[in-house]
């Protein structure tokens, strides 16, 4: 089996290399240079453009050529592709494309329902399992029903970018900056939800370690995962508080989920009972 994925797992390369997984990267564009996300842009060169841009960069999906590019290079193996979730990107609608283009019926994608390190749990599951034998299909239908089980919280250090993607107005941008606002948002289900806008930081860290801690019921048998964009301190707060979670070496948010996110970030993602 060979096991697919894309860069918005934000896995490291030598992670994928290290797992036998072959990552396929999206395209961020600042004005007419585009950049290949992991590959020919590192995450502080991304961040560094983008705190520096006018206009907020555009990316661009997986194509569906690139898929069948992929699905051609492994034309004697099952295939399992594991994507973002489609809400974000039409990356997984050009996976399946391309399948139904090769009359293959040994390809298996999954749809992850999350994005950065939620995706990324599903991808480093998905290889262990290869590697103790399980089938494509074995493996295929065990990550569909995990996908439910999937949150991803994260802290954002700033509304600039929700307003600079269009997902907040100016007059609430303003506001929100004027009295420090961190907003709180959660990844569930393929769908980005604001969940709470806090005054200052450090109240943002406890209303982000009360959800995680106190709403649900973690599953600490599973993988735990956390991240940030340039902000290890914000990450090191939420492991103060949580105390009790895993320390771990954080993974970096890349260009593509950046773009929404902006520098400062930090979340986590976990498997619910």
């Amino acid at each position: 089996m060979k096991i697919i994925t894309d860069s918005t797992s934000d896995l490291m390369l030598s992670e994928t290399e290290a797992l036998d997984v072959e990552m396929l990267s999206l395209k961020v564009n600042f004005g007419e240079d585009e950049y290949i996300d992991k590959r020919t842009i590192t995450n502080e060169e991304f961040y560094l453009k983008l705190q520096n841009c006018q206009e907020l960069p555009t990316t661009s999906l997986v194509s569906v050529g690139e898929f069948s590019a992929a699905y051609e290079r492994y034309s004697q193996e099952d295939i399992l592709v594991i994507t973002l979730s489609p809400n974000f990107s039409g990356t997984y609608q050009s996976a399946v494309l391309a399948k139904e283009a090769s009359g293959r019926s040994n390809i298996h994608i999954i749809d992850s329902e999350s994005v950065s390190i939620g995706l990324g749990l599903l991808v480093k599951i998905a290889a262990t399992k290869s590697k103790c034998g399980a089938s494509a299909q074995q493996v295929a239908e065990e990550l569909t029903s995990l996908a439910k089980k999937i949150k991803v919280y994260a802290i954002l250090d700033s509304l600039k970018y929700l307003v600079k993607g269009g997902r907040l107005s100016n007059a609430e941008g303003a506001l929100g900056s004027m009295l420090s606002f961190k907003p709180i948002i959660t990844v569930q289900n393929g769908q980005v939800l604001n969940v709470s806008k806090k005054c200052g930081l450090k109240a943002a860290v406890n209303e982000f370690v009360k959800i995680v801690a106190e709403k649900d019921s973690i599953d600490f048998n599973m993988p735990i995962s956390f991240a940030h964009s340039g902000n290890p301190q914000l990450l090191s707060m939420i492991y103060e508080k949580l105390g009790h979670f895993p320390q771990q070496e954080p993974y970096y948010i890349g260009s593509i989920v950046g773009v929404h996110t902006g520098p400062g970030a930090a979340g986590i993602a976990y498997f619910v009972k």
